[in-house]
C-alpha cells in the first residue's frame, strides 16, 4: 500500500463532486471493497444525508441503534456506530438520513468544521484506508469531511458537463482548503459512467487535457446497467458480480491510488 503524505498512518480519501448525480457513492462502495479485497482494514464513513452507502450494503439504519448521526450529536463514539464486516474487509459508519439535521446544528458551533476530524482521530489507527462518502455539495458536511481527509478522490461523470464544473468547483475549494491551513491534496480525479462513443465523452476529455496538472486515473469505470441493479439488490457490484467489467475498473482505481507504479506499468 502506498503510504500516505503522513508516513506510517493510513490513507482517508474523500470522495466527492459538488455535483449529484456523479455516481460518487456507488464509486465509495465499490471501491472500499476493492481496497477490503486486498487485505487491508477499510472503514467506509457515510456521511451523505441519503445514506446510500449504507443502504447499498445491504444495512437498514432504522435497525441500529446508534449511527453517525450519534456520533456527531455526542450520543457516541465511531465504535458504537459501525457496522462491522458490512462487506467483506469493510466496515462501515452507518449513515442517516437524520445527518440533514445535523447540517443545521453544525452551523452555529464552534470548530464546527473538525467535528468529524476529531471523531475519527482515535479511530484512523484501526483501518489502512478510511473512505468517505460526502454529500453532494459544499455544506458543513462536505467540509468536514474535507477537513478529516488528508486527499480527495473527485468522481467526474463523462455524461454530464455539470458534474465537470462541479469537479473544477471542488478542486478550487480544496485549494482554498489548503490556503487556510487544512492539509489536503488531491489525490485522483476518476472518470465514471464512461461511453467513449458519446460526444460528451470526448468534449470532457478535451476539457480535462487542457489541465495536464490534474492527477487523472488511467482507470475509467464504464456506464453499465448492472451498477443500478447491483444498487436495488442492496450489494456492491463487486460482491454481487465480481467478474463484471465495471467491478474489473474498479479493481484497476484501488491499484492506481494504492499502488501507483505497478498501475502506471500496466497503463503503458
Amino acid at each position: 500500500m502506498a503510504e500516505s503524505k503522513q508516513t506510517g498512518m493510513s490513507r482517508v480519501i474523500a470522495i466527492a463532486n459538488q455535483k449529484g448525480g456523479a455516481g460518487k457513492t456507488t464509486v465509495a462502495v465499490n471501491l472500499a471493497v476493492a481496497i477490503g479485497e486486498t487485505g487491508q482494514r477499510t472503514l467506509l464513513v457515510d456521511v451523505d444525508p441519503q445514506a446510500d452507502a449504507t443502504t447499498m450494503l445491504g444495512i437498514d439504519p432504522a435497525q441500529h441503534k446508534h449511527t453517525i448521526y450519534d456520533v456527531f450529536t455526542g450520543g457516541c463514539e465511531v465504535p458504537g456506530a459501525t457496522a462491522r464486516q458490512a462487506a467483506p474487509g469493510v466496515d462501515l459508519l452507518i449513515g442517516t438520513e437524520r445527518m440533514s439535521d445535523v447540517e443545521v446544528t453544525l452551523a452555529g458551533q464552534m470548530m464546527r468544521e473538525r467535528y468529524l476530524a476529531d471523531a475519527l482521530a482515535e479511530q484512523i489507527a484501526d483501518y489502512d484506508v478510511v473512505l468517505i462518502d460526502c454529500p453532494p455539495n459544499l455544506g458543513l458536511l462536505t467540509i468536514n469531511a474535507l477537513v478529516a481527509a488528508h486527499e480527495v478522490l473527485v468522481v467526474l461523470s463523462m455524461i454530464d458537463r455539470n458534474a465537470y464544473k462541479g469537479a473544477m468547483a471542488l478542486l478550487q475549494t480544496t485549494s482554498e482548503l489548503r490556503r487556510k491551513g487544512v492539509d489536503t491534496t488531491l489525490a485522483g480525479i476518476l472518470r465514471n459512467n464512461v461511453d467513449r462513443s458519446r460526444q460528451t465523452y470526448r468534449a470532457l476529455n478535451d476539457a480535462l487535457a487542457a489541465h495536464p496538472e490534474l492527477p487523472l486515473l488511467h482507470a475509467e469505470v464504464p456506464m453499465r446497467a448492472e451498477f443500478q441493479n447491483a444498487l436495488t439488490a442492496g450489494q456492491p457490484l463487486l460482491v454481487r458480480n465480481p467478474d463484471h467489467i465495471g467491478a474489473q475498473a474498479l479493481r484497476d482505481a484501488a491499484a492506481e491510488l494504492f499502488d501507483p507504479p505497478t498501475a502506471q506499468r500496466k497503463a503503458a
